[in-house]
């Protein structure tokens, strides 16, 4: 999160860098490399940088899916990332990295009546703390995965199938509050649903619809004038 000064804004555009910290191998008398440990030195090298501006306070997303990639090929799980922007003390402009410490409320009575004042302040810079955004991907076998899905809109069949469609939040102007993913795939149900086919008892029709369409074949009121929509048999969390 970018924090910019009202006061002072002459420059629109800053860069920001990311550098991924790791450490170097050290090397004995005779050349070899040794694990460093903790008195090992360590580089850096830069991994995402991008210009922003700076009229505005607001998020900024650097992708850095190479680098933790990388990182978890080689069984490691801490990924040390020094951000740096050379031109922000000039600008006006902060970047949020650890938040202000709550003061103890351990000392005097004013002291005490200053910390709570001071918490709601230090709550909404905690919330705009950088963080790391994963999405992990189920690895199912093909055949195992199309024996699971459902009849696939391809515009080659007219019934009732699965159209895919993904909601993306710049679309709907929800990006400025959803930081990340940039969407979902919602997906919905297109076709129609023959009396031959709603009728039939099987895993993809509902047992309440397959009850109704029967009532609505023997013309039995008020189900005579109903006809079956294509719906959704299954749902899945977006989590």
């Amino acid at each position: 999160f970018l924090k910019v000064s009202k006061a002072n804004r002459s420059r629109t555009k800053v860069t920001i860098r990311l550098y991924q910290q790791q450490k170097l191998p050290k090397r004995n008398s005779q050349g070899v490399e040794e694990d460093g440990g903790l008195k090992g030195e360590k580089g850096e090298i830069l991994i995402s940088e991008k210009a922003v501006d700076t009229r505005k306070s607001t998020w900024h997303i650097f992708p850095v899916s190479s680098s933790v990639q990388r990182l978890l090929d080689q069984g490691k799980n801490a990924l040390d990332v020094r951000i740096a922007c050379d031109q922000c003390q000039e600008t006006g402009a902060s970047l949020v990295l650890l938040g202000k410490r709550k003061k103890k409320e351990e000392d005097v009575e004013g002291k005490e009546k200053e910390g709570s004042e001071n918490t709601g302040e230090e709550e909404k810079e905690q919330s705009h703390r950088p963080f790391l955004m994963m999405l992990a991907r189920h690895s199912e076998d093909r055949q195992h995965r199309r024996r699971r899905r459902g009849l696939e809109c391809d515009g080659k069949v007219n019934i009732c199938c699965k159209k895919h469609f993904f909601v993306s939040f710049k679309d709907i102007g929800w990006n400025d509050w959803i930081i990340a993913p940039p969407g979902y795939h919602a997906n919905y149900c297109e076709g129609d649903c023959p009396s031959h086919i709603a009728g039939t008892s099987g895993s993809t029709l509902s047992f309440h619809s397959t009850v109704i369409n029967h009532y609505r074949m023997r013309g039995h009121s008020p189900f005579s004038n109903l006809k079956s929509c294509c719906v959704p048999t299954k749902l899945r969390p977006m989590s």
